[in-house]
């Protein structure tokens, strides 16, 4: 599906003292291969794991567990990379450490976080067959993408061949976005807010989650819904816990055919389950909810995380047994943009939180809860250049507008993809009511 363009990452780095080992070579193949890491300090400063992303045709980077710290040699870190699709790409690779501050913050003499591996970025050039072969389909309710983890990637726009640029998923995004996320199963449309206007069953949206998912509802959904087109009213930026940051969200959209559709933001932290009745209970009953919790519990260990979103999705079957629920994993956190160990947010315990939540979904759906998916941490897990802080996606603050996108111009690209699956999601959900409802009369009618 696509051809191979050069491409650049708009940072400024310096190399550390990290090297690859042997020296890359110049042709790498598809499929599983292997990075070898030398640190250069004392054992005691070394990484137990890298980072890699590759960028060309595709945005590509190893999953946590890819990397594997040598047993006898604490310096040495091996990573498997499985790159699915051939052409040129730029390699970019930086040390992983799980705990930041004391590194990053004390002892160094430039930014430590934006320390690269010695002789990176380099172009490499993986040779081969693809390893997996798109579909075309829209995406439906029950595909894969919907319901676990998703297997897509980011596609540069410039690089598909010319029959998939003139495709309606491809003609549906922004003209200057250079890369977009697509499943390998089935193609998704770029979608906005202001696709529920052809609903027919939406009455509420309940937005439940942490900062991230008010950064997407009050700078990418409030606006597009907005009269003005900003975040006015109750998103309004203000720089102040009680009167913004944590303060209920909420507005009536009037669709053009005079339906009122409600839209709310409640605010969780790590004691959701505390919160519940309070946060749920002050809207009205929602047709559909998108919920996360992600960061604020990242401190806790699997079996806590474990327990706590338990009983937090239960609550939510119990008191709104018919809604549509999306399920947001939580997104990944970027160490090279700002490090924030020293709050548990590690890329380890995200990852396996995010692993941990997926099976509790399947636990729900099986119960009857009507539960999908969008595995935003697919999506943002090789974005840094779409990040904010290293652990928001979005540009929320105004005062951010001016100096953020010069830094770094793709700052909310990862957030767009999750909200393009949640919308397509809740369309899909809608078209699905109406369907089965056309078919009920059809039925009685008989």
């Amino acid at each position: 599906m696509v051809r191979a363009p050069w491409l650049t990452v708009a940072f400024a780095w310096r190399t550390g003292p990290w090297i690859i080992e042997p020296p890359l070579p110049k042709h790498i193949p598809t499929g599983p291969s292997t990075i070898r890491f030398k640190c250069l300090w004392n054992a005691d400063l070394c990484p137990k794991s890298y980072i890699i992303i590759l960028r060309g045709p595709t945005i590509y980077s190893p999953s946590i567990e890819a990397a594997k710290q040598d047993a006898n040699d604490k310096t040495v870190v091996t990573v498997e990379i499985n790159v699915p699709e051939p052409g040129q790409y730029e390699l970019y690779a930086w040390p992983d450490f799980e705990i930041c501050p004391t590194h990053w913050r004390e002892h160094m003499i430039y930014p430590f976080n934006r320390g690269q591996v010695l002789g990176t970025p380099t172009h490499v050039k993986i040779v081969g067959k693809p390893l997996v072969v798109d579909k075309l389909e829209p995406c439906a309710l029950g595909d894969p993408e919907t319901t676990g983890r998703s297997h897509g990637r980011w596609i540069a726009k410039s690089a598909l061949q010319s029959q998939y640029q003139q495709s309606a998923w491809a003609q549906s995004f922004p003209e200057k976005q250079e890369y977009i996320f697509q499943p390998y199963n089935c193609k998704r449309a770029h979608r906005i807010a202001v696709d529920i206007n052809k609903s027919s069953h939406i009455t509420n949206i309940l937005f439940l989650g942490d900062s991230v998912l008010r950064g997407a509802f009050c700078s990418q959904v409030w606006p597009q819904l907005s009269k003005s087109g900003k975040a006015d009213g109750n998103c309004e930026f203000i720089n102040d816990a009680i009167l913004y940051h944590v303060a209920p969200k909420d507005m009536v959209h009037v669709t053009p055919d005079g339906r009122n559709i409600g839209l709310s933001f409640r605010f969780t932290d790590d004691h959701p389950n505390q919160l519940s009745i309070q946060l749920t209970g002050s809207t009205s009953a929602p047709s559909h909810i998108v919920t996360n919790l992600g960061l604020w519990l990242a401190p806790l260990t699997t079996g806590e995380y474990t327990a706590i979103v338990t009983e937090f999705l239960q609550y939510i079957y119990d008191i709104h047994p018919h809604a549509t629920v999306i399920w947001r994993t939580t997104t990944d956190v970027m160490p090279m943009i700002q490090c924030f160990s020293d709050k548990g947010m590690t890329r380890p315990a995200i990852s396996e939180q995010r692993e941990a939540s997926l099976k509790l979904v399947e636990q729900m759906r099986a119960k009857g809860m009507r539960i999908y998916v969008v595995d935003a941490y697919a999506m943002t897990q090789s974005r840094p250049d779409s990040g904010n802080d290293g652990r928001h996606w979005v540009i929320e603050s105004p005062d951010e507008s001016g100096w953020l996108p010069i830094m770094r111009p793709s700052v909310n690209e990862a957030e767009g993809a999750v909200l393009d699956g949640i919308w397509d999601i809740i369309m899909q959900d809608d078209a699905s009511k109406s369907k089965s409802n056309t078919a009920s009369v059809v039925q009685h009618g008989r």
